[in-house]
Order: C-alpha cells, then structure tokens, then sequence
C-alpha cells in the first residue's frame, strides 16, 4: 500500500515541490500555504491525500546503513565501522569531532518537519472531497488516516526525544505560520516529564480511539507496515522503559545535567527518585499490555529435532522472514543494498567491502552454550598491547589453542579458535569469526580475516575499507543475498523495528527495578523464554537452571541478555545512555584481533585499534546551534 501510496507523490507532482517541503532554514520555516489552489487539489480526492499521508510514513528514519545513514550501532560498542574518509561520519564521532555547529546526524530538523506535515493532514484529512468506491465506509477510513499521522507524530517526537531529550512541542490544532509574530514562534523546550506526558497522551490517544486496526493480523496484507494499536503500544513500552531510567532522574543522573534548567530556571530533567518505582510500573504496564493482547510471540522456526539448529534458525528468521509472528512494526524493503555490501567479504566479490565489524567486546558478550557468561574480566594490556580476558570458571569457554573436532552445525571446522568454539547459537547466528563458514547459500567456504586471509587486509594494499576488527556482523544479512552479483542483487525483505523480544526484555527490566524479589518468578518465565528460543539453559532454582542471587545480579543479566538478543538492532547506545554505561561503553579502548598479523604470528591476540571519546556532554546531541540562534527560548543541550 505505501509504494502505491508514494507513486501517487509522483503522479501528482505536487507534493515534493509545493507542499511539504523537505529542506528549511528552521525547523518551525515550512510554507505550506504557498498556493491554496494546490493544497486544495492535494486533498481534493483520496488517492491524492493518501499520497500526503506516505509524505508523513516517509520519514520513518532508515536504520540498515551503519556508516552514513543511522549512527547508533557504529557508535556503540557493538561495532567498529571501517570508513574514515568517504562516509566516513561514524569515525568522526567516535573520535570525538562532533561539534554543535552542523551537527553529524542531525534530525532535528528532519524530524519536526514530519510533525509539522503529520499536524497539517491531520488538520486537512476533513477535506476530502472525491472518495474511491470501498466497503469500508467513508468515515471510518478518514478517521484511520487521521490516527495514522496522530501515531506518526508520536513517533517522530520520540525519535527526537532518544536523541535530543526534553522537546518543543508543537500547537497540535493548528501550525505556527512562517511569518507569525516571535512570540509565537520562539516556544521553549518542555520539560522531560511533560515530553513523556504529551507523547504517551499522544499514543493512548491513538491506542483508545478505535479508529487504527489492533495489529497487522487486523490489517489486508497491503497495508502491513501502516500504524496499528500494537504499534503505538510497543513504541509506548521503548518509551516508558528509558523515562523510568536513571539517565532521566535528576536523582541519579550525572552532574552535568542535574542542573539542566530553561531560561526562566525550571529543571528540565524534573523526574526525581520520589516517583522512581512509579515510573518502573508505568513501564511494566505498558510491555504487559502488549503481551496480553495475544497478538505475538516468539518466533520458532520448524524443528529440526536439533535444538542447538532450532535456535539458530529461530534467531536469524526472527529478524529475516517478513511478518514473522514476532514483528510487531517493520517497514517493507528496509533498503538492504549497501548494509549487504558491507557485511559482504571482498573474497565473495569484489563489489563488496566487508568494512561492518563487531567489536571485540560485542564478541566476547554472547553466552556459552551451557547458559553462562564466558568472561568476568581482563588482565592488563601487555607492553605489545594484548589483553587477555579472565574466563568465568563457572563456563566451559576457553581461549587457548585451538579445537580438535568442528561443529558443522554452528559452522566451524577443526582448527577454529577455541574463543569461538562452544558458543551459543545467537553468536554463530550473527558474528562471522575466522575460520566460519560462511553464510551465503551462493559461496559456502570459510572466511579467514588474518593478513592476506581472504577476508583480511592484503600486502599490496588492494583492499581498503575490510574489517578492522576480525569479525563481520551477519546477523541481519540474508542468506539469499547473492554476493557473487553485488551490488546489484540485493535480497529485499523488510526491516523490523519493534519485535515481540523487546516487550519482554521491557517488561522483565521493569519488574526487576520494580521488586526482584516479589516478580521473580515472573521474570524468570519471561526472560526464560527468550533464552529456551536461543537454545541455551534459563535462569531459576531448577538443577538445570542458573541460580541468581538478588536483584543487582539480575540486572547485570538482564541488561547482558538485552545486550546480545537485540544486538545490532539500534538498541545498544540508547540502552547505555539510560542506564548511564556510555562513557564506560562506549568510550577508552575498544579492541579486536590484530588484522595485521598473520594467523601464526599473532592475528589471534585482542589488541586495541581504537580509542574512543564519549564525554558526558554526549549523552544529548547537540542542536544545531543556528536553531538556538533564531529560537531565544531554545536552550541547548548541557556542554554543547
């Protein structure tokens, strides 16, 4: 529906010129009344609204391409993106060349303008003259459209609060005219409560209108990827979930924003420990609403009869197979060409860069096979830069030598690392090591990332941009991608945005915060659920469970269990902001194996390739200084 929806864009030839502009000089600068005759030829059937309404759906952000297009994965810990000249923007970052004068990544602008075209087919939706022929009626259609762009709205204001915090918002009965007084147009920013408040009314709004489908099972499959109930519940959930953290309480929260006030001294961060647990429950209420609509569940592939297989089929389907059981909101045809190319080795083709590389860290943060966490620590570096990691004595995991007998199952041969070996199944489900087979039905042999391995940098300087950590991130590359014809055969499939797992890991954070004592057999049922799909033991009093002690040591595996089920899904940098890691996350040495070795002379060895530089002024994004310039009342963000 949304494709036919945007070719409608084109046969008009209105919109992109006439109505909702896409650049500004302000965020608030949006002329829409440039020619009435034209607004009113854009709501003058509804083919032609319904094209407005896909202007509205167009700025849902893209989040498959890591180096220039949605920062957050190269950004955190999860990743070391190869690019630093061309594309190179992800780099800048991560060395500390942000600045609040053109900003990288900066939605602000983007974002706004979506609200402000969401606010104005709300406003016009009434004046639809000519409708098509359908057996749903008049009204309940217009009302549908209208809560569409209401979600839509909500969504784009979250995205801004993730990013930015506290917000302006906008009159939602009327626009700000371009040529109003200041008075009018210089809005201050509200605080993070009211932000939270105005979205979450926003989204019940929506949730309680009976206007919107309850899920996509509601919906014709045309109109998969259009806002639903569901929908606007999960983004809900992700919403009260990070207002409940400790990023958010003036209580907690760092020093630097303790003291965040408006130009007439009102704090912006005002959530306080006094309504700490209240805030928890919120969250928990929000992710148990969507668990008891019964719409969704974990995704589980058909059984081998192999459980190690079934989890490994399960994980990467999850994400892999379009409008799984599990997909609560996906967007049709994420936009997979270039994600692929860089998660493709140059030993595949040629066309490829093989530049996506998960960090020594991301690696060494997936489970053993036996449930347990492989590391509980390092040594120091050594006077060539090698760290060693402190294996948890509890596990089965090993980093010396190498092993005798493969496992074709999970795709190692003998003479892999013994660091890879007896992983569990989400690691060899999304990390492409040395010495894995990989993973394309079109070039079944192993990749090996040392020098002039075939993945690997080469002697003569003709590969450029390989991975620099010894690792691919695969996870949400398709087994179908044909490498052999890169670029041009990219395996198009959707891009999930919230799925069923989230809600669950929501919900089990909350109620840990809430009473681990009280919610713990409700925890471990929960969490116990996704670990059963990964294939690995729960959590519990069970002899065949992991016993945990209390509440801290649930939230270390709570927020481990988060770190690999939602790995390289956007979750990571936003998750370490709310719990108040990213100058310990994603800041200092991040390390990986020595690409610049050979595999007998020390490719084997974590050495560090970069540091990085997360200052607490971080944890907000700059705005755009010439915003605070043209807006009085607009404060920026703390350091900037």
């Amino acid at each position: 529906m949304l494709e036919n929806m945007k070719r409608t864009i084109l046969y008009t030839g209105i919109l992109s010129a006439l109505f909702f502009s896409a650049t500004s000089c302000h965020y608030l600068d949006v002329e829409i009344l440039d020619d009435q005759k034209t607004i009113e030829e854009v709501f003058e059937t509804e083919e032609t609204a319904l094209g407005a309404l896909a202007e509205v759906y167009s700025y849902i952000p893209g989040e498959t391409n890591w180096a220039d297009g949605s920062p957050w994965t190269g950004i955190s810990d999860e990743l070391r993106v190869s690019f630093t000249g061309q594309n190179g923007n992800v780099h800048e970052i991560n060395i500390g060349a942000m600045k609040a004068d053109g900003p990288l990544f900066n939605t602000w602008g983007r974002y706004y303008q979506g609200i402000r075209n969401a606010t104005y087919f709300i406003l016009h939706v009434d004046d639809i003259e000519n409708w098509r022929p359908n057996s749903e009626s008049i009204e309940s259609r217009r009302e549908r459209y209208r809560y569409e762009a209401r979600a839509l709205r909500a969504f784009y204001y979250f995205c801004l609060f993730k990013q930015y915090g506290p917000l302006v918002i906008l009159p939602t009965e009327s626009l700000i005219a371009s040529d109003a007084p200041l008075e009018e147009m210089e809005l201050p920013r509200s605080t993070v409560s009211k932000t939270v408040q105005f979205i979450v009314g926003e989204l019940d709004a929506c949730i309680n209108s009976g206007k919107l489908p309850l899920s996509r099972m509601e919906q014709q499959n045309y109109d998969y990827g259009r806002m639903n109930v569901t929908t606007c519940m999960a983004i809900k959930s992700r919403l009260l979930l990070y207002a409940a953290s400790d990023f958010y309480n003036r209580d907690r929260t760092l020093e630097l924003y303790k003291n965040f006030k408006d130009k007439d001294g009102n704090y912006l961060f005002d959530y306080t420990d006094e309504g700490r647990i209240e805030r928890w429950q919120k969250a928990a209420d929000a992710a148990k609403d969507v668990i008891d609509t019964h719409r969704f569940q974990l995704y589980r592939a058909e059984s081998t009869g192999n459980v190690a297989v079934d989890a490994y089929n399960s994980y990467r389907e999850a994400v892999q197979v379009d409008w799984n059981v599990e997909n609560i909101f996906a967007v049709k045809d994420g936009g997979w060409n270039y994600h692929e190319r860089c998660v493709t080795p140059q030993c595949v083709n040629t066309g490829c860069y093989g530049g996506f590389g998960p960090t020594q860290q991301m690696v060494d943060a997936y489970f053993m096979n036996d449930g347990r966490l492989p590391i509980i620590g390092y040594e120091p570096a050594d006077s060539e830069g090698n760290v060693k990691a402190i294996p948890n004595p509890a596990s089965n995991y090993s980093e010396e030598g190498f092993c005798e007998n493969g496992n074709e199952d999970m795709g190692y041969g003998a003479g892999t690392f013994n660091m890879y070996v007896n992983r569990e199944p989400r690691f060899y489900a999304s990390i492409a090591y040395d010495n894995a087979r990989w993973i394309s039905n079109n070039w079944s042999n192993t990749v090996r990332f040392y020098f002039d391995g075939n993945a690997g940098l080469k002697t003569d300087g003709t590969r450029r941009n390989v991975s620099l950590t010894g690792y691919l991130a695969i996870k949400l590359l398709s087994e179908k991608y044909n490498g052999q014809t890169a670029p041009a055969n990219s395996a198009a499939r959707n891009y999930v945005y919230f799925r069923y797992a989230e809600i669950l890991l929501n919900y089990v954070e909350a109620l840990n915060e809430i009473d681990f004592n009280a919610n713990q057999s409700e925890i471990f049922t929960y969490i116990n659920d996704i670990r059963s799909r990964a294939g690995i033991p729960g959590y519990g009093s069970g002899a065949d469970q992991i016993q945990v002690s209390g509440q801290d040591e649930m939230r270390d595996l709570i927020r481990a269990e988060r770190r690999v089920e939602l790995a390289f899904e956007g979750h990571r940098y936003f998750d370490c902001k709310r719990w108040l890691l990213s100058e310990e996350t994603d800041g200092g040495s991040f390390y990986g194996m020595n690409v610049y070795q050979g595999a007998d002379n020390g490719f084997y060895n974590r050495v560090e390739f970069e540091i990085r530089s997360f200052l607490p002024k971080n944890y907000l994004w700059p705005i755009d200084v010439n915003e605070t310039y043209k807006n009085q009342n607009l404060v920026q963000n703390p350091g900037w």
